[in-house]
């Protein structure tokens, strides 16, 4: 009759793919929550869907600001748009590396806010600024810097992307705050804000704490406000669009006057009175190197961090259904043997092994162990006696003297073959004594 199958496995594997299933159900969950952001609605100025920013781009024109509404990054760097402006780019993952690096050549004038940029667009772009440290949802905290907008705002719900310090030395940081989300930093000519969240530029955020006050404070500071409305990847910019080809240049525009230095509050505004542009000189970024790129772009970071925790839970879940599956989890089982095994075979069998092995001592262990367990049933001994009981009980139904049964019972091992040999028909010799009935002192058989 074949045996039903056990599934005390179950009790081992349940547990851990339980939790996995919950996590990977929560993630999905929680993916399938974010919002698509190359949706037309996503922080679109004219959408008043709950992800649109509609209710952004109106207190932006309450608060006296022109904003104008551009469906790609080279749309932004028009002759009208250069200077005195803020360019909002709220997908800069979508945005062409080229026009990233371009920013740095906008005048000094320019505002650029960039929106929740991620780490692979940070090093695509090549922004002096450091990796992205991104939680699963935004948090609120304290503004932490005195920096105007973010003191006007208080609290808000910007922490979500947490970013490094500036890797260059030639830039300045004019900024930090909100726990690392939101930072203003120099770049080339332009001063760049970089925000940790885009929650609190959705209409369905935006209205939470102090996210109303810190983006309109945001994208206030300059009389014009580009907004790059962007949902797909952009294309290559055409040879005619380059600045170092004969195209429409972006060298900044300089005023004569005294040279005025831009403060936290005003990073690079325009103060009452003119100033001098510093000069840099107007050549194309430079390429990295391939040793570079690998360390800047290293494959570990090519995905999202939750696909290492559930790689990591799946790794544990095998491992836990190998141990299941390699271990017995209840008692020994009786079964048949395949074939049938004489009892002098298999004791010739194990006494090579013991002897390819040079096992001497286990072997006399084994011997020791099987004598006492047959001598202390004929001696009805109980399990636990000491050695000294032991050791008198056998010496008193054998007739040998004690310290001849201690030494053949409990002895130092041997030290060769010939001392095994010998050590092992002393303890027969000792068993047979003590199994072989003796003639009690009356001279009648026991």
């Amino acid at each position: 009759m074949k045996k039903p199958r056990s599934w005390r496995w179950l009790r081992l594997a349940v547990p851990p793919a339980t939790v996995l299933l919950v996590l990977l159900t929560g993630l999905v969950l929680f993916e399938m929550e974010q919002p698509d952001e190359d949706d037309p609605a996503y922080l679109s100025p004219a959408s008043t869907a709950a992800i649109g920013a509609s209710t952004l781009a109106d207190g932006v024109r309450a608060a006296g600001v022109k904003v104008t509404r551009v469906g790609g990054t080279a749309d932004a760097f028009l002759a009208e748009n250069r200077g005195d402006v803020t360019i909002l780019l709220t997908t800069p993952q979508f945005v062409h590396p080229e026009y990233l690096r371009r920013l740095a050549l906008l005048p000094s004038s320019t505002r650029i806010v960039l929106v929740e940029p991620s780490r692979e667009t940070l090093l695509r772009g090549q922004l002096p600024i450091g990796g992205t440290d991104r939680a699963l949802a935004s948090g609120v905290s304290t503004p932490g810097c005195d920096y105007r907008p973010a003191t006007d705002a208080g609290r808000a719900g910007v922490r979500r992307t947490r970013y490094g310090p500036l890797n260059r030395a030639t830039e300045q940081q004019f900024a930090r705050c909100y726990d690392d989300s939101l930072v203003v930093f120099s770049q080339g000519w332009t001063t760049t804000t970089v925000v940790g969240s885009a929650d609190p530029f959705r209409n369905d955020r935006i209205g939470e704490f102090g996210n109303a006050k810190l983006t309109v404070g945001l994208l206030t500071e300059r009389p014009l406000l580009v907004w790059v409305d962007l949902h797909h990847r952009e294309a290559p910019p055409k040879p005619e669009e380059n600045p170092y080809q004969g195209g429409p240049t972006l060298q900044p525009t300089r005023t004569a006057g005294p040279t005025q230095t831009a403060g936290p509050d005003r990073p690079s505004g325009t103060p009452s009175g003119t100033r001098t542009t510093p000069q840099r000189p107007s050549a194309p970024p430079q390429s990295t190197s391939p040793q570079q790129s690998e360390r800047q772009n290293p494959l570990w970071h090519a995905f999202p961090a939750w696909t290492y925790v559930v790689a990591v839970l799946l790794a544990v879940v095998f491992l836990l259904y190998a141990l299941a599956r390699a271990r017995r989890m209840g008692g020994p089982v009786v079964e048949p043997l395949p074939v049938v095994v004489r009892a002098g075979e298999t004791v010739t069998g194990r006494g090579r092994l013991y002897q390819r092995a040079r096992a001497r001592e286990e072997s006399l262990t084994t011997l020791r162990s099987a004598a006492l367990s047959r001598m202390a049933r004929l001696l009805r001994l109980e399990p636990g006696t000491d050695r000294e009981t032991i050791v008198t009980t056998v010496a008193a139904s054998s007739g040998w003297p004690q310290h001849i049964v201690r030494n053949t019972l409990f002895g130092a091992p041997p030290d060769d073959d010939g001392s095994l040999v010998i050590a092992a028909v002393q303890l027969e010799a000792l068993v047979e004594a003590v199994t072989t009935e003796q003639p009690d002192a009356e001279g009648a058989r026991r």
